[in-house]
């Protein structure tokens, strides 16, 4: 499971100002990851007040879910391996965190005997570091951009004063031009922080762990697509693992799909997505010379 952060707004007044001043900025980098996990499959059958997507982006972060039947209601959650049979499959499990507590709802934390699907190791973890760099790449981007900028310095006296705010205002909206302020014995002067430009070099690293992640939850991206450098082999290659991944991934929900019916006569079915499935068959060619060695 990945550890986030509260969200801003849960925080205190002061905790929500300072954090305003200091303008720092809550981010989850697999946040938009969890979101397109949630859109490669679709699920029907699904009791009424499951959420849109929750399926995905539970296994997205936690690898394994099953169902089971509390007070005639079904329950889909994410499951904690209890004990495993000779192969790792999971025999028995109990929800390994919910939104609602044990004593909310009688016999939630229980045990159970339900078929689990599990997909293994959770992307979230897989691509954690991947997640990281590109994380590290944004604020250094930032930080790059920021220091691209000449700061001003304002030298004075003891009970000399001036309006820092506007100067704020003024570089944080890129003003091209120092502004004027009405001062006593205070000198102004633009720093040379001598810093060299980077961006590129962060943009593109920040490309490549975007390619990474993508790759590994078998969705096309820059990086498996023909280009200078890339053979037709290594891109088709690249097609072909993704095809591999998503039909893997599609044939372990169908077989829970049907031991969970079966256990508690439900109709929960899951199908890849169409948009999904259009980018895929696309991907599998990508230019003239593609085609002719999927001819051959």
């Amino acid at each position: 499971m990945v550890s986030l952060e509260r969200p801003w707004w849960f925080n205190p007044k002061g905790a929500r100002k300072a954090l305003a001043l200091n303008e720092i900025i809550l981010f989850d980098p697999l946040e938009k990851y969890r979101t397109l996990a949630a859109g490669i499959y679709e699920w029907s059958g699904l009791p009424d007040n499951v959420p849109e997507g929750y399926i995905e982006e539970t296994l997205f972060d936690h690898g394994a879910i099953s169902a089971k039947k509390l007070n005639g209601d079904i329950l889909i959650l994410p499951a904690h391996a209890v004990t495993r049979g000779v192969y790792g499959e999971i025999l028995t499990w109990r929800p390994a965190y919910t939104n609602a507590t044990g004593s909310v709802i009688e016999g939630l934390q229980e045990t159970s005997d339900t078929p689990v699907l599990d997909v293994g190791t959770p992307i979230a973890e897989i691509v954690r570091v991947y997640a990281a760099i590109l994380e590290d790449s944004l604020i250094s981007l930032r930080q790059n951009v920021r220091a691209l900028r000449q700061p001003i310095a304002i030298y004075g006296n003891p009970g000399n004063a001036a309006e820092t705010i506007t100067l704020k205002n003024e570089l944080d909206y890129g003003a091209l031009a120092i502004p004027l302020i009405e001062r006593t014995a205070m000198d102004i002067e633009a720093i040379d922080l001598k810093a060299k430009d980077y961006t590129q070099a962060l943009i593109a690293t920040h490309n490549a762990m975007d390619n990474e992640i993508l790759t590994h939850m078998a969705i096309k991206n820059t990086g498996v697509e023909k280009s200078s450098g890339i053979t037709v082999e290594e891109t088709t290659s690249l097609h072909q693992e993704l095809q591999i991944t998503s039909h893997v991934g599609l044939k372990l929900r169908m077989q829970w799909c049907e031991k969970i019916n079966s256990v508690l006569d439900t109709n929960f079915e899951v199908r890849l997505a169409d948009a999904y499935r259009s980018e895929m068959d696309q991907a599998v060619v990508e230019s003239p010379e593609d085609e002719e060695l999927v001819q051959e």
